[in-house]
């Protein structure tokens, strides 16, 4: 095999795809993949000076019939010349990097800069820039063989590196929530990324091998929580690889030193104090997700003193979970399987799944921790167990039994306060704060209408 190292322009490589004389070979090339984003980004690039990686080129050459014909295949590159040719032929339209942001998610510091070409095919562009599109350079490798096999070879091994993971391509994403989840996720590699204790002591994980799985769990983690303290405890939102990649560009100006932000580290350097490595059972990425809700939700309204019995309340949790999984193919599987565990297994990563789990989650998790003490004792409930009756209620009021939303719920007690009725779970409705009891008739009303369905499920 021979191999000769040369630059081609742009106009180069349009005129001779154009011509059929640079194509690909359909035996062991994938075909068009690009979608318009893809094409319109690479252009994009192009104007804007970025350099395009080499193309690698097999010299062709066939003799039939005293004729010759040559020409060139492409090994590697088919995407890249797909996309230049059909610009150059007025295929499509370059994104406006403001009014196309919600599609195209340019970081804020591309939307800042001039775009003449914004919203243009290629005619459209001024002559400028037509001639700086079409004279650019591109390294390319001609490759001439001894057959057909040895390109084969050449190709099998260009595309033999390990693709990055998905994780690994948003490390390389501008914006401070790169930094921040680089931060608490960790890359070792790097001395100011050593990770957060949570992560590499008290779930084992190792950032520096994993390939990303340790940052995404942190994105995921960050994604649900900040998502929850901005829209309120009863909402749950996908942490896919997309929705991670939306929050990502969504939030590239991302505050590291907000109230949500320094809120999540106190959380996570609390958990990483409580929860010691070898003293559980191995935690695993939603166990996480769920220790981190649930201190959230006693963060503010109760006394501390759930800390120093978190620990122990977690061991309960998992050996339950444990148990209820060598019961899932039992006529009548453990809750702990049905309601839980199998949820882990199936679109774990979807919010309506998260929520189901974490609903189990925190009611289970409650119990084992024993009396919660709010921090002011008085007659308001605090957020879990206001979280824990709106679902319990299925999100349905229970005095017009219509929908709620998160921000309308209220909790009634169902007996009086005055009358030494507990803020507790047992004594307390959700309800929609126009329908809240004011009166001792409505509030007879209610706990009546509480008795009468009480009695109906005994």
């Amino acid at each position: 095999m021979k191999a000769k190292t040369e630059t081609k322009t742009i106009k180069d490589l349009v005129d001779l795809h154009k011509a059929q004389m640079l194509k690909a070979n359909a035996e062991y090339q994938r075909g068009i993949v690009w979608n318009s984003t893809q094409k319109r980004k690479l252009i994009d690039s192009v104007l804007r000076g970025y350099p395009l990686p080499r193309i690698y080129l097999h010299y062709v050459s066939t003799s039939i019939a005293g004729m010759t014909s040559q020409g060139l295949e492409v090994i590697d590159g088919q995407q890249r010349i797909n996309a230049l040719s059909d610009f150059a032929q007025g295929a499509f339209k370059l994104f406006d990097p403001v009014k196309d942001a919600t599609i195209a998610k340019f970081p804020s510091f591309i939307r800042e800069q001039p775009c003449p070409w914004a919203g243009c095919n290629f005619e459209g562009l001024s002559d400028e820039l037509k001639t700086r599109f079409l004279e650019t350079t591109i390294p390319v490798a001609i490759i001439e063989a001894k057959g057909a096999n040895e390109v084969r070879d050449l190709f099998v091994r260009l595309q033999g590196g390990v693709p990055l993971s998905a994780q690994e391509r948003r490390d390389a994403l501008p914006g401070n929530f790169t930094d921040f989840i680089l931060r608490v996720g960790g890359k070792p590699e790097l001395a100011r990324y050593p990770g957060h204790e949570f992560f590499v002591r008290s779930l084992a994980m190792k950032p520096g091998q994993d390939r990303g799985k340790t940052r995404q769990l942190a994105a995921q983690i960050a994604v649900l929580f900040f998502n929850r303290r901005e829209k309120g405890a009863g909402n749950y939102c996908d942490i896919n690889s997309a929705a991670i990649d939306d929050f990502y560009y969504q939030n590239l100006d991302f505050d590291v030193g907000s109230e949500r932000a320094t809120r999540l580290i106190a959380i996570l350097d609390k958990l990483a104090q409580l929860i010691q490595a070898g003293k559980h059972a191995k935690l695993r990425g939603h166990d996480a997700i769920h220790l981190v809700l649930l201190a959230d939700a006693l963060w503010d309204d109760y006394a501390r003193n759930w800390e120093e019995r978190l620990p122990g309340a977690l061991d309960k949790f998992l050996t339950a979970i444990a148990e209820g999984n060598l019961t899932k193919k039992d006529p009548v599987p453990s809750e702990y399987w049905s309601q839980y565990a199998q949820w882990t297994r199936v679109n774990s990563d979807r919010g309506d799944m998260i929520g189901l789990r974490h609903q189990f989650y925190q009611e289970k998790m409650v119990v084992n921790l024993g009396p919660l003490q709010l921090k002011d004792p008085v007659r308001v409930y605090g957020e879990l167990e206001r979280s824990i009756l709106f679902y319990r209620q299925e999100k349905r009021c229970v005095v017009c039994d219509g929908s709620m939303l998160w921000p309308d719920v209220e909790i009634h007690h169902v007996e009086e306060y005055s009358k030494g009725g507990q803020t507790s779970l047992a004594n307390g409705a959700a309800v929609h704060r126009k329908c809240h009891p004011k009166s001792k008739a409505q509030t007879k009303a209610v706990a009546d209408k509480l008795n009468s369905v009480q009695r109906a499920a005994s």
